[in-house]
């Protein structure tokens, strides 16, 4: 069974703009699905639904085996709520608490939504600044990290929580390029962990490289799907062709 099943999945904002145009793929446990495609392709959009951040306005998203939504229609706030805590988002821009330290801002969620007591919080938010190589910054405030490290954080949060699956919203979007690799570098180390990811990137060598599966989405539609190696190497559309030309040239 899939640990994220996406079926026909229609989203319309209120301005009668349709972002997603009948979104179908499913993700296995331990897969990392890679998604790339052009700015207001949907990408983002389809990400945040999947996270219930954005409403659809109808098909069917299933994680872990539960209907968050079923044909257009939600779960209850609890069901949703208690569904929720297998997705762990980590956003472009980071999204630190900015009045908390980098070890309140870890061990905060994992206190007051999975009620963990507050001494294995700190020995688990402890234990992730070290995976992600941050140990050092335990007291630091969001403020006083650069781009690279504060994104490091921020997976170390998402990790604290405990979530079955990690959503990747261009991770490095808001990096100088010369800090990319070190977002890289933590979700490689991920994914050899057989972390669930999808990861919505503009890093084609990174997407290639990292992704079990890739898709290519291109306004509202999934365009190109499979191997990641063949799609960014013979693209078979013209749409991903010329996509993919801004990044060979």
């Amino acid at each position: 069974m899939p640990i994220i099943s996406v079926k026909n999945i229609k989203k319309t904002f209120q301005d009668n703009v349709q972002v997603l145009k009948d979104i179908s793929f499913d993700v296995n446990e331990g897969q990392v699905l890679g998604i790339i495609g052009p700015s207001g392709s949907g990408k983002s959009t389809m990400l945040r639904c999947i996270a219930q951040l954005e409403q659809v306005n109808d098909g069917t998203i299933t994680i872990c085996g539960q209907n968050t939504v079923t044909d257009g229609h939600y779960a209850s706030a609890a069901e949703l709520r208690k569904i929720g805590l297998n997705c762990g988002f980590v956003f472009q821009n980071f999204n630190l608490f900015p009045h908390m330290s980098v070890l309140q801002n870890i061990i905060d969620p994992q206190i007051h939504v999975l009620k963990t007591p507050k001494t294995e919080a700190v020995k688990i938010a402890r234990e992730l600044l070290a995976k992600v190589g941050l140990s050092d910054k335990e007291n630091s405030y969001p403020c006083e990290l650069s781009g690279g490290q504060q994104q490091r954080v921020s997976i170390a949060r998402s990790l604290a929580m405990k979530p079955k699956v990690l959503l990747f919203d261009e991770p490095t979007s808001a990096l100088d390029p010369e800090l990319t690799g070190e977002i890289l570098a933590v979700i490689k180390q991920l994914a050899s962990e057989k972390m669930t990811m999808i990861v919505v990137t503009h890093e084609m060598s990174f997407a290639r490289d990292l992704s079990d599966e890739l898709i290519f989405m291109a306004d509202g539609y999934i365009v190109e799907q499979g191997n990641p190696v063949e799609i960014i190497n013979n693209p078979k559309t013209e749409r991903l062709q010329n996509f993919l030309k801004r990044f060979n040239n």
